[in-house]
């Protein structure tokens, strides 16, 4: 039985929870009947954005040094070397000062110059290099090689060949049809690719050789070699205290060779700390499109027009996985792809939409998409006039330029222009852009890259994310709706994409779960923030002292650590991605972690 005074706090206790849901239904309408993003508030004021690129842009300047320090990174060889424009995109992007050396030999007689060393390999080939390369290592400086010497060179000069931890050049070309990626060296874990075919020499390594990739190969010959006798990929070689790391292949030419040069950083020094973004962004392109359009396709392939099977069938299915996977929404409306047929808009999907993306915490932006040729002003002064007439007070924070070129939309984005409101550009990633993974248009528009395409998950791409989230801890994916209304195969049908979608998620990006999921509005502050932030690491064996100075809040790090463990931190909080790999938050300007010691002797990656 009941006591009265159990009774009445049961009463209270459920009177409370209704009145909870009911001021949760009533500020959910207040919010509906704004019309408004609800990210607008939190967007970068203009005065903070033009802080933070002009901190941003003198900082990348006064990084160049004329003189070498141990904490500097050295650029041997050519500015316009492949390997050396990547590493000074990398040094920019985790605030490391940079100097350049002509060559080994040059980098070797500066005693007291650069720590840590960047040469392409095909620059190697004479004595004078692999007696530099001998003395860097006797003076605790680190070499990383990108790519093998010429064959022949190696064949002919031992000396420079066991300079490098090879034993024999076996053959001067192989394709192999996978490899193996050992923990460690990037964030992810240890795994198998199968099918990432690449053409490379076949170096047989001395055994003192620690191996970070190997390939793999269906191939007889490869079954039958030991372990220690496969073809080397990725692999460190130390002949003294300072050690020599070479990467077989082509992988330092391109955005994701940031990843590998924080994995080989990290790996030089017991603790080693840089700093993250802390952002993953989905996006939908190209959704919601509110004209109905190609109707034949569309009543063939799902018995509907296409706003209909916009409505009725993509967003519950979009619902649902964003609902599966915890991400925050961002949708790139195209309200119609044909701007030349001019087909009547349903002006109230977009009011629909608009409630629907606002319950899942969620904005809209445009995108720059269309199968029509009209000019991309006149495409988007369409787009606008529809906001205008059903959502006046929305502003529009994110564009998608995808692959359009940059001066195609650079004058129709930002303060002053079409899309006045516009702060950040997705644009579509290119592997071999030699700028700088994110980038600033001339009036301070952010450009953030989509790297992903989240119904595609193959071996290559996962690689990719694994070396672009330890580099940056930032991930953009997308998923083109665009494809359901004009496909170019039957793979283009919504059931497939959407179950490719769905699928791909959880084995791919479990590993990088401790990074925050954004919308490209929350991204864009914290890309800003990072690019400016200034700070400065201490380590006096025991504690970790970080101070950061950061235009707008928090900041975010990452933090690898050899043979120690976290004990105790002040000043922000931390979390475990995986064995000696840590997220850190910095929420004061100094931060300290105190760590403890488990294995000193031997701390780098076996």
């Amino acid at each position: 039985m009941i006591s009265r005074a159990n009774y009445v706090a049961i009463t209270l206790i459920m009177f409370v929870v209704l009145l909870m849901f009911q001021l949760t239904g009533i500020s959910e309408n207040v919010l509906m009947d704004t019309g408004e993003n609800i990210y607008a508030s939190e967007a970068v004021s203009e005065e903070l954005a033009q802080n933070e690129k002009d901190r941003y842009e003198q900082q990348a300047e006064e990084l160049y040094s004329e003189n070498g320090t141990t904490d500097t990174v050295g650029l041997v060889g050519s500015e316009s070397d492949e390997c050396l424009t990547v590493g000074l995109q990398w040094c920019i992007s985790q605030k490391k000062e940079y100097c350049y050396y002509s060559d080994l030999s040059e980098a070797a007689k500066d005693e007291s110059g650069a720590g840590f060393l960047i040469v392409s390999g095909s620059s190697l080939e004479s004595d004078e290099d692999t007696e530099a390369l001998k003395d860097l290592a006797e003076q605790g400086r680190n070499v990383v090689v990108s790519g093998l010497p010429d064959t022949e060179i190696l064949k002919e000069n031992d000396d420079l060949r066991h300079s490098l931890g090879i034993l024999e050049i076996e053959e001067d070309e192989i394709t192999v049809e996978g490899f193996r990626l050992f923990a460690g060296l990037v964030i992810g874990g240890e795994t198998i690719y199968e099918d990432y075919e690449q053409e490379m020499p076949y170096a047989r390594l001395d055994d003192s050789v620690t191996a970070y990739a190997v390939a793999q190969s269906e191939e007889a010959w490869i079954q039958d070699l030991d372990n220690e006798d496969l073809p080397a990929i990725i692999w460190r070689y130390a002949p003294d205290e300072g050690k020599v790391y070479v990467v077989n292949g082509d992988y330092l030419t391109g955005q994701m060779g940031a990843g590998i040069l924080t994995g080989f950083a990290a790996d030089t020094e017991e603790v080693y700390v840089y700093p993250v973004v802390n952002a993953q962004v989905s996006v939908v392109e190209n959704y919601p499109v509110m004209a109905d359009e190609n109707p034949e396709v569309m009543e063939r392939e799902y018995g509907q027009n296409s706003s209909i099977v916009f409505r009725d069938i993509l967003w519950p299915s979009i619902v649902a996985i964003f609902y599966d996977t915890d991400d925050a929404m961002t949708v790139t409306s195209s309200p119609r792809l044909n701007y030349e047929q001019g087909d009547e808009l349903d002006e109230s999907l977009l009011q629909f939409y608009y409630e629907q993306v606002t319950k899942e915490s969620g904005e809209i932006g445009l995108s720059g998409y269309q199968v029509s040729d009209v000019p991309l002003e006149e495409k988007l002064t369409q787009d606008l006039q529809l906001f205008d007439e059903v959502l006046p007070d929305y502003e529009i924070l994110t564009f998608q330029a995808g692959d359009l070129d940059k001066k195609e939309y650079e004058g129709l984005v930002g303060q002053g222009n079409l899309l006045s409101d516009v702060n950040t550009v997705l644009k579509d990633y290119d592997e071999t852009d030699d700028g700088t993974f994110f980038s600033y248009l001339d009036n301070g528009v952010l450009q953030m890259p989509i790297y992903m395409d989240s119904r595609v998950m193959e071996d290559s791409d996962d690689f990719r994310s694994r070396c672009l989230q330890t580099a940056y801890g930032y991930y953009g994916t997308a998923v083109d709706t665009s494809k359901v209304l004009y496909p170019d195969s039957e793979n283009d049908s919504w059931n497939i994409i959407s179950n490719d979608w769905s699928k791909n998620y959880r084995p791919f990006r479990t590993p990088f779960e401790c990074f925050e999921k954004t919308t490209a509005s929350e991204a864009d502050r914290r890309v800003r923030s990072y690019m400016a932030l200034n700070y400065d690491t201490q380590f006096d064996g025991e504690t970790l002292r970080i101070e950061a100075d950061s235009a707008d809040g928090d900041c975010y790090f990452v933090m690898r650590l050899h043979g120690n463990e976290i004990t105790d931190m002040t000043g922000g909080t931390y979390e475990e991605i995986e064995s000696g790999w840590y997220m850190v938050t910095v929420t004061e300007e100094t931060a300290e972690i105190t760590l403890s010691q488990t294995n000193h002797a031997d701390y780098y990656i076996e």
